[in-house]
């Protein structure tokens, strides 16, 4: 991370590789841990409101509010971290912060206090927290690692991320069988944010940081944006990513009734808390696998064919795959849905990779926070209405129709300036 009181001085000139490879490990260990337990609540907060209620809309308002703040406090939150000259301070509060959440749900769970608004409150929170880390990250990682590091080090977070996905609702859902409750998922989700900033605070940045001139915050924000949008390929990405995410918000919001459902048929003979709780865990965990194994090749993807087509490559997928879910309600979908997984993977590891590379250091974290707020402003607008037109029509229709968009915006960019990208 940032310069240590330790490590102040400059490395040699042979020094920053050696200290690059000394920070993959934790870097790569620390989030793998946090994304488990990102995983255990994805898994955990929305059972727990099905739990309380049984509404979908419920379950499409715990992801709004989850990802409302990325709307509300994205451009804000990278223009304060290009101005910081140490990150590290901000990424390990907002680690402990988390975990502080998470302790109190567990607390809640086990007085028997618990209420859908006060998980609503508690995902804004979280969210919130999760908006300043993750921008800070992605503004650290070039700091941390050799460019050439950078593909690797996001396929391999990307693995993890897609393994943490088939661990963490596994782990929930066992914990919640074998409990009888979720209080040991919450507790466990905020020990993971607490070895997150352990591992952050091991890491040695190879060079000063370069920090962007104090300027008002409105035009700072806005030299961001006009980066963003004067760079075509990013441009592109960032309206895919835009379309892709409100029409598919909904089908991760509803994922876990959509299993119990559609596939278990809990619909007929109603929801077991702790049956039911771990074979929506294991299907969730087996999607999740596929999608590891799948992500393990992005590397070597994006190497032969460009960072570009991997992007549009990945979006086809992403699509295709849930549309076999929609349509086939077999537990063996989770095959379907885990090239889903890997194809979210391939998006997710060109299009960090994309914006760590085309953008200068000084705009870094503004470029990254401007272009996850304007995809993921799709995110809050889609979860909640798709919820409610699930409510209204069933889950069936939402599943195709956003399925079928997010193949034709992958087949559309591939004909862009961003499907003729080579950057490897």
């Amino acid at each position: 991370m940032d310069v240590h009181p330790d490590a102040a001085s400059e490395p040699g000139p042979a020094e920053p590789r050696s200290r690059a490879r000394r920070n993959f490990v934790p870097l790569v260990a620390g989030q793998a841990i946090s994304l488990f337990g990102d995983y255990v609540a994805w898994f955990t907060l929305p059972y727990f409101v099905l739990s309380l209620t049984g509404r979908p809309l419920d379950l499409g308002l715990t992801a709004f509010a989850e990802t409302l703040p990325m709307l509300l406090f994205g451009f804000t939150a990278g223009a304060y971290l290009d101005r910081r000259r140490r990150l590290l301070p901000v990424l390990v509060s907002a680690d402990l912060a988390r975990a502080g959440v998470f302790g109190l749900l567990g607390v809640v769970a086990a007085t028997g206090a618990a209420t859908p608004t006060l998980v609503f409150a508690a995902a804004f929170v979280a969210g919130s927290l999760a908006v300043l880390f993750d921008a800070g990250f992605h503004a650290l990682m070039p700091g941390l690692l050799e460019e050439d590091m950078l593909v690797e080090a996001h396929t391999k977070l990307g693995f993890a991320r897609s393994s943490m996905f088939a661990l963490g609702p596994l782990v929930a859902g066992f914990a919640i069988a074998k409990t009888n409750g979720f209080v040991l998922a919450f507790l466990l989700d905020a020990a993971t944010f607490v070895a997150s900033a352990g591992f952050l605070l091991s890491t040695r940045r190879l060079r000063p940081r370069v920090r962007s001139e104090s300027a008002p915050i409105l035009r700072s924000i806005a030299e961001g944006l006009r980066f963003l949008f004067r760079e075509p390929r990013l441009r592109l990405a960032t309206l895919g990513g835009l379309v892709t995410n409100f029409v598919f918000s909904p089908l991760s919001a509803l994922l876990i009734l959509f299993v119990a459902s559609q596939i278990l048929d809990t619909e007929q003979t109603g929801l077991s808390l702790t049956g039911d709780g771990l074979r929506i865990g294991l299907y969730v965990s087996g999607h999740a696998l596929v999608g590891a194994l799948g992500v393990a090749f992005a590397s070597r993807v994006a190497a032969k064919i460009g960072l570009g087509r991997l992007f549009v490559v990945g979006l086809t997928m992403f699509g295709s795959g849930f549309l076999l879910v929609a349509l086939w309600h077999s537990y063996w979908s989770f095959l379907g849905a885990g090239v889903g997984v890997a194809g979210v993977m391939w998006v997710n590891v060109a299009f960090s990779t994309m914006r760590q590379r085309l953008s200068p250091e000084p705009l870094l974290a503004r470029v990254v926070s401007a272009s996850r707020t304007i995809t993921w402003a799709g995110l809050p607008a889609g979860a909640a209405l798709g919820s409610g037109i699930a409510e209204a029509v069933g889950l069936v229709p939402v599943y195709v129709f956003g399925s079928a968009v997010v193949i034709v915006t992958g087949l559309v960019l591939s004909r862009t300036a961003l499907g003729r990208l080579d950057l490897a």
